[in-house]
């Protein structure tokens, strides 16, 4: 008895709810536009006019990801960037009466890029001689790391970095 109760209360109470929430002719708006037609008797059906629509839009999206796409691939030529050149440094060995020469060109050709063993081996000679000996040119980073890991070496190889004023 209870539950038939309940739910007669459900269901009137329900039916008040949808009452209370259904459109006023106030509030209606009216439109000025004709919504399209979902059924076109030329085609025999609604669906008829959905594929159609269909169609055009895929066509036209796929024109569209066409024109993106060769747009995107082709190089813009309207900015032209100039480049300034890094300034080159001079890396120098500077000799020392201390130095073994097995060590020092070994060192050498480890620490510096493309450089063979007679090269380390004649600036070696250079450094030994005339009391310097120029490596080569280097961008500033460049020449500090190779003048840094030389002064690292154990024992100790002294290089110098200067600026190249030609």
């Amino acid at each position: 008895m209870m539950k038939r109760v309940l739910c007669t209360f459900a269901l009137a109470s329900g039916a008040a709810v949808v009452q209370s929430f259904a459109v006023s002719p106030f509030h209606q708006v009216q439109r000025t536009q004709q919504l399209a037609p979902l059924f076109d008797e030329k085609q025999g059906g609604g669906a008829g006019v959905l594929e159609k629509t269909k169609t055009v839009t895929k066509s036209k999206q796929k024109a569209k990801q066409k024109e993106e796409t060769t747009s995107v691939n082709e190089p813009q030529y309207d900015e032209v960037i100039d480049f300034e050149e890094a300034p080159m440094y001079r890396l120098f060995l500077i000799g020392d009466e201390e130095y073994e020469q097995k060590h020092v060109v070994t060192r050498l050709q480890e620490v510096v890029e493309n450089i063979s063993e007679d090269e380390s081996a004649s600036l070696y000679k250079q450094a030994y001689q005339g009391g310097e000996a120029m490596v080569g040119k280097f961008p500033l980073e460049i020449a500090e790391t190779f003048a840094e890991q030389l002064t690292r070496s154990d024992p100790i190889i002294y290089a110098d970095v200067r600026e190249d004023k030609e």
